[in-house]
């Protein structure tokens, strides 16, 4: 209470804390809401636009291009056969090569496609057009294809030119006419020889066989010198008068359509091979807390830390801070508040935070300090140019804490335990913590607030270990670097153990921008809020 006393003495109000606007135990003060099922795809255009709208744009600049330059006009013209097939009892044209119903038209109009569709009428077709067409060419260009369920088939030919194309369809049925001629002639020839000598045999001994036998002669030499009874023209090919094919503006739209839809997919695409967070309500999705505070990301030039160096907050980032800390509630334990700083992923900015939260409150007359347990990537010690830190060994000698804190040259208003990872430690980690109880409960009695900057908690389980001898639990949370998979393996810690975390400290708003501020595991670089100095204030040695 003491510290919420001296920062509302600085002109902030009180605010109500989170804790005593918490719902029953074992109710969620921010129960997870479900997301829309468009949720996901929705979040990934926003993501990915530009790949979206430059997928688009991309698909509409090459069908322009293909319409002025690749694209080659097609006319196509259409002659229309109508298709008249005999009786299936018919007797006068037995013996002739003549289409017949089969009782199933579709089958018949299709029986006659087959018919039409002649290699030698092709031929024919080459020679009258020209010595630039072959009789492939013709069979390319010219389909045969029945209209729907009627009785005409369809002749149509593809050329680049609309007189072309008329011309095509037309001299193609008619020499499929042609040959249907020629080969009716060839057959009526002879069974017409055996018809008439039936016929001089007969005489006029049987007057109703001869007057049928001589109405079948007469039928038949009318086949033989004219056309398939069973096949005629019902329309000739009109020359067109546009190009077939969708108009450029179809072509344009479709192009627009299809560049939009893989441009979404890619963004899908790679919305699920990144796993980092793309902003604040994604990460409450996955892990529903309160926003305590909003840092700003701030561009600094880096350099080496030195100890004429002094850490400085900018007035934004003093501000959050300031908000997060008097949304605490004081410390249930004799001493000193215990706060600990942790997050998801690397990069996220948890070191820097709480060695911004120490400041801001050591600027406020405040005993603070600071306890670099990274022990696996301790970095306190390089962001401070803290000149002796203490090595992992020394951690377990039975000596208390104070021998081991350190004044660091950059912020001296705060006592820091900076502790540095050298080869061969790793193997001390297990018993060392172990021993954190033991530190973290005397730093308790030491001072007003302790901060502890630990491991990410979504990639390294050292923190978990922590979480029964800490007051608060503040999660710092980057938009654009958190990784996805971290925060829910935070989330699934931190519910099994029944850790209820203060809330989120999320470092800038807008996905995609960098700084170099926020980098964790940056060693030796200096990364500051620089904007004013922090006035002096007259703390209380811990030492």
């Amino acid at each position: 209470m003491e510290a919420h006393r001296k920062l509302e003495q600085n002109g902030y109000p009180r605010l109500y804390t989170h804790r005593s606007l918490q719902p029953a135990s074992g109710q969620s003060m921010h129960p997870p809401t479900a997301e829309p099922a468009l949720g996901p795809y929705l979040r990934a255009l926003r993501a990915h636009r530009l790949l979206v709208v430059l997928t688009t744009v991309g698909f509409v600049v090459l069908a322009l291009l293909w319409l002025a330059v690749g694209r080659n006009p097609s006319y196509e013209a259409t002659a229309n056969l109508l298709v008249t097939p005999l009786p299936q009892d018919d007797q006068t044209f037995r013996g002739l090569q003549l289409l017949r119903d089969s009782g199933d038209p579709t089958r018949t109009v299709q029986t006659a496609a087959s018919l039409v569709e002649s290699p030698e009428a092709a031929r024919r077709t080459a020679k009258i057009l020209g010595p630039d067409w072959t009789t492939q060419q013709v069979m390319d260009a010219v389909t045969v294809e029945p209209v729907g369920e009627s009785n005409i088939l369809a002749v149509t030919g593809s050329a680049g030119d609309a007189e072309t194309a008329a011309k095509l369809a037309n001299t193609f049925t008619k020499q499929t006419l042609a040959v249907r001629r020629d080969v009716l002639d060839r057959d009526v020839g002879p069974l017409l020889d055996q018809l008439k000598s039936r016929q001089k045999a007969l005489g006029s001994t049987n007057t109703e066989a001869g007057a049928q036998l001589e109405d079948r002669i007469n039928q038949l030499e009318n086949v033989g010198t004219g056309n398939d009874p069973t096949l005629s023209i019902s329309q000739a090919a009109e020359v067109p008068t546009s190009p077939s094919g969708a108009s450029p503006l179809v072509i344009l739209v479709l192009a627009g359509f299809a560049g939009l839809a893989l441009g979404a997919a890619a963004a899908v695409l790679l919305e699920l091979l990144d796993r980092r967070i793309r902003d604040e309500d994604e990460a409450l999705s996955i892990l529903p807390l309160p926003v305590l505070a909003r840092v700003p990301l701030q561009r600094r030039q880096l350099g080496r830390a030195r100890p004429t160096d002094a850490w400085t907050v900018a007035p934004a980032v003093r501000e959050a801070c300031r908000t997060l800390l008097l949304q605490l509630p004081p410390s249930s334990h004799e001493g000193g508040r215990v706060l600990m700083v942790t997050s998801a992923s690397t990069g996220d900015g948890k070191t820097t935070s709480a060695i911004n939260l120490a400041a801001t409150l050591a600027a406020s007359g405040e005993r603070v300090i600071l306890l670099d347990l990274d022990l696996r990537k301790a970095d306190v010690a390089h962001r401070l140019a803290v000149p002796d830190p203490v090595h992992l060994n020394e951690l377990l000698s039975p000596d208390h804490l104070v021998p081991l804190l350190r004044t660091a040259p950059s912020l001296p208003s705060v006592s820091v335990l900076a502790t540095e990872l050298l080869q061969g430690d790793a193997i001390l980690l297990d018993p060392l913590y172990a021993r954190l109880p033991q530190l973290v409960a005397e730093a308790r009695s030491l001072a007003d607030h302790v901060i502890i900057d630990t491991p990410p908690l979504g990639e390294i389980s050292d923190a978990l270990r922590l979480l029964g001898f800490v007051d608060e639990v503040v999660i710092v949370v980057r938009p654009g670097n958190s990784d996805r998979v971290g925060l829910s393996t935070t989330a699934d810690l931190l519910a099994r153990t029944g850790t209820d975390p203060a809330g989120f400290l999320v470092v800038g708003d807008t996905p995609g921008q960098t700084s170099s501020y926020y980098a964790y595991g940056h060693h030796r670089r200096r990364e500051l809020f620089v904007e004013e100095p922090v006035p002096e204030r007259t703390t209380r040695s811990t030492h």
